[in-house]
């Protein structure tokens, strides 16, 4: 059952009064809530987490009714009782305090340094139900509203909110800001913050747009104001309709728990998603600006002008947005090969969280905070958003468009379900999509189609999954490339078979679908043939190693059959395809490090596909080269990498020359990996470097990279320091999502990562309010094991701890024993193939 509050009480106005102080940490405030009251009641609930309420009054009619308070931590709800019941329209008077905490949750602050000196900004992050940490309110996507704000700060200091400020009036040493009031809006997208804060600012037709940063930072924000004016314009010709508020600010905080946060109006970011320096962000940073930026702006019509009824539709929020973002760049940078990131990041990912057991339907039922947390997760992100590429390929572009466009205008200023945009895409299209979206959105896994060739095609599906239970049916859309040309077909039961031209076929062309394939012996020849002789896009030579590798991991395959298909890989010269290769090869040794054999086996594995590598490098060298394509940008430290993991010498040495002779001067998309490859070398200098380097950096992106690279120490000794540094008042709260799975990822790391986390179990439990800081720490913990033995001591510490997040704790576990599974069933054949 839904833990929802009652929807005969609905609020319509909040006019809100907020005065924090920067040098207590705390915040007072007073509200009035506008309320609809439909049947007569005696209380009101609301509600209500970490703040104290002074007084609480309710007015109806010419009465004025003092309330008692009764508060509930547990279900963070508060309830006003009334000495008479009351009904229609009602005023509600709260006064409260709080603090302004440091989980990075509701109204937090956020510290950082200028012109040496120790200074703090206050902000807010109330997505999910966060909100109530701030003021008592109707905390919930439905009970829309518009809000009113005020706020009494210092002289000195700037005020940020959802609209423009309306007036300014100073007492003193303070003044007070009045904003103009929001459009009808959730709690969770209402935003405050009071700093020192820098601005610079540019137009978009009549609205204002202003990157804020803290002091010193400010010019490192043309790029996002450039890339914001790009995509508002791309996202209003798509939708139809324009951007509805009158300004839009982009705001760096320090310390930040996710990467952005979509308050409309008045977008939160990451500093590393921010700001841009034309010499030291990379090539991959800078793509991911521009992203994260297009997925926040398209929130503002998917989200915030319509929202979700409940959270288990968060999908509509947060798969539209993950798609859409990608559109709006590719729209501008046709060149940069979007779609590769998409398949390989967003699909990808998703493909590895749905293929296990414990997996959840696109559309999910949560109802209390800790159940919303876990679902903004790579299922509601990638495969939502893989679902939604899938079906405009199956309708057409301009069909999507419309249909999207028709029910944004439908729903605008309200609230919509999954079933609003299924019936205005058919309204678009003539099409029964309901159907087919059903079987995607709220059924769990998603299948792998076999592919038969014997002058007809005969395809089957079957559930893609670990474990004995295969048992699942989706309606396919197919797409099918042939000698003959590309063909689409929908696979709407079971099996289906017909009649192609030509002697091979490759499904899935594109990679638009969310599925895998596996194909018949004969078939598979002719592919393997077709990706030797690179006749096949990258795209598609992308999903046959992808899809045998992935299939050999779940024993849908064999391991010997996937290194089959990298010998046709040995001429291969996109990134997009070698990347992934090197990333299932370190998957390959994370499992099967320190297992019996393996020492001998590493001797060939780490050479198996050393040829592209080493050719690519060899085109390349070290030096980035004017005007270069942004492929040869992203493929030169790839195959430094790969060689540094061969264990080539000649390249560790020139990569810790670079270290510690040129290190100011080493390219912006080279310095990750040399900084992994000082460490993974590396001794305890090193690490005292590193750690040096580190406290001494200012450009974000060098101090994430750093910091991840502490993680690929191969000495335990000198991992059980990295964990001490990480856990230290040097690496922010946010930066232990970098720092602890990065430590958890290093196999070396096993003997010593679960005993210094039960003996620092205290150091990271104080974070389990930051939902994506603890759940990460859990999960690279439980995933980081390999054996039986580990999963039962985990099982019990987990046990004896209380831990919440079941669906963290479920899938995790289960990555535990697939790879224990993996390690099983393939050491003796991989050992074999190697020896």
């Amino acid at each position: 059952m839904e833990d929802r509050l009652p929807s005969s009480v609905r609020p319509k106005h909040y006019d809100i009064f907020f005065e924090p102080d920067l040098e207590a940490f705390s915040f007072k405030g007073r509200e009035k809530i506008e309320i609809d009251v439909t049947n007569p009641i005696s209380q009101i609930a609301l509600n209500s987490a970490e703040l104290d309420i002074i007084s609480a009054s309710v007015v109806s009619g010419n009465k004025e009714l003092k309330a008692v308070v009764r508060m509930n931590e547990k279900s963070e709800r508060v309830v006003f009782e009334l000495p008479e019941r009351v009904s229609g329209s009602v005023l509600l008077k709260i006064e409260f305090s709080g603090i302004l905490n440091d989980k990075l949750i509701g109204f937090y602050r956020s510290k950082y340094s200028h012109n040496g000196k120790e200074k703090y900004l206050a902000t807010t992050q109330f997505e999910a139900p966060h909100a109530r940490r701030a003021f008592p309110c109707f905390d919930e996507p439905a009970m829309k509203a518009t809000f009113g704000i005020s706020m009494k700060i210092e002289k000195s200091l700037q005020a940020i909110s959802n609209m423009p400020a309306a007036e300014e009036k100073t007492d003193g040493s303070k003044k007070t800001v009045r904003f103009y009031t929001t459009p009808k809006m959730p709690t969770y997208i209402l935003y405050l913050g009071v700093g020192e804060f820098e601005f610079i600012e540019d137009n978009y037709r009549d609205v204002k747009i202003r990157v804020a940063s803290v002091p010193g930072k400010g010019e490192q924000g043309r790029f996002a104001i450039g890339m914001a004016k790009m995509f508002l314009a791309y996202f209003e010709k798509f939708s139809g309709i324009n951007y509805p508020l009158p300004k839009l600010d982009l705001i760096a905080i320090p310390d930040f728990a996710y990467g952005a946060m979509e308050n409309w109006g008045a977008i939160t970011f990451r500093e590393i998603y921010m700001h841009f320096d034309l010499k030291k962000t990379s090539t991959q940073v800078k793509k991911r600006i521009a992203e994260i930026i297009a997925h926040e702006l398209w929130h503002q019509w998917s989200g915030n002008l319509v929202t979700m009824d409940w959270w288990n539709d968060l999908w509509l929020n947060e798969s539209f947005a993950t798609y859409m973002a990608y559109k709006a760049v590719d729209d501008s940078f046709p060149e940069w090969n979007v779609w590769e990131d998409f398949v390989n990041d967003d699909t990808g990912g998703a493909f590895r969280a749905d293929s296990l057991r414990t997996t959840h339907p696109i559309e999910v039922h949560v109802s209390n905070p800790n159940e919303i947390e876990e679902i903004f997760d790579k299922i509601s992100y990638g495969k939502g958003g893989s679902v939604l590429r899938m079906i405009e390929s199956y309708l057409g572009a301009e069909t999507f468009r419309k249909g999207v466009s028709m029910y944004l205008s439908a729903h605008k200023y309200g609230n919509a379900r999954a079933e609003d945009l299924w019936d205005n895409l058919a309204k678009a299209s003539s099409v029964p999509i309901r159907e087919v979206m059903k079987s995607w959105v709220n059924q769990e896994g998603y299948p792998i189609v076999h592919a038969e060739f014997k002058g007809a095609l005969e395809m089957s599906q079957k559930r893609f999954v670990f474990g004995q239970d295969k048992k699942g049916s989706w309606i396919i859309p197919i797409v099918i490339s042939t000698p003959d040309g590309e063909r689409r077909e929908l696979l709407d039961s079971g099996k289906k078979t017909i009649n192609i031209g030509g002697d091979w076929a490759k499904l899935n062309s594109g990679q638009v679908g969310f599925y895998r394939v596996s194909y018949s012996k004969t078939n598979l020849e002719k592919l393997k043939a077709l990706v030797k002789e690179k006749k096949l896009p990258v795209i598609d030579r992308w999903g046959i190693q992808n899809d045998s590798f992935n299939a050999a991991l779940i024993g849908e395959g064999k391991l010997a059959d996937y290194f089959g298909i990298l010998k046709c890989h040995e001429g291969e010269d996109s990134y997009f395809v070698l990347d992934s290769i090197y990333s299932n090869l370190k998957h390959i040794e994370f499992i099967f490090h320190g297992s019996d054999g393996w020492d001998a086996a590493w001797k060939k594995f780490k050479d198996c596909m050393a040829v592209p590598f080493r050719r690519g490098f060899s085109r390349l060298g070290w030096d980035p080269r004017k005007n270069e394509s942004q492929q040869d940008a992203l493929l030169r430290p790839l195959c430094i990498s790969y060689l540094a993991f061969s264990e080539d010498h000649m390249v560790i040495d020139e990569a810790r020359r670079l270290f510690y002779k040129d290190f100011d001067s080493i390219p912006a998309d080279l310095r990750g990996v040399v900084f992994s490859i000082v460490a993974s070398s590396g001794s305890a200098k090193d690490f005292d470097e590193i750690v040096k380097k580190y406290r001494e950096a200012t450009n974000p992106e060098d101090k994430t990279k750093l910091l991840s690279s502490l993680g690929r120490f191969r000495d335990k000794g000198l991992l059980e320091k990295s964990l001490e540094f990480s856990f230290s008042s040097d690496v922010r709260t946010q930066d232990l999502r970098v720092a602890f799975p990065s430590i958890a990822s290093n196999p070396v790391s096993r003997g010593t990562l679960l005993p210094w986390t039960v003996k620092n179990w205290a150091r990271i439990e104080k974070h389990k309010d930051s939902a994506p800081i603890f759940m990460g720490i859990l999960e690279s913990l439980i995933t980081s094991q390999i054996g039986k033995g580990a999963e039962r001591e985990l099982m019990k510490f987990v046990a004896e701890k209380k831990i919440d997040y079941e669906k963290t704790k479920d899938n995790s576990f289960e990555v535990l024993r697939r790879n224990t599974h993996s390690l099983e069933t393939n050491r003796k054949e991989l050992l074999d193939y190697f020896s």
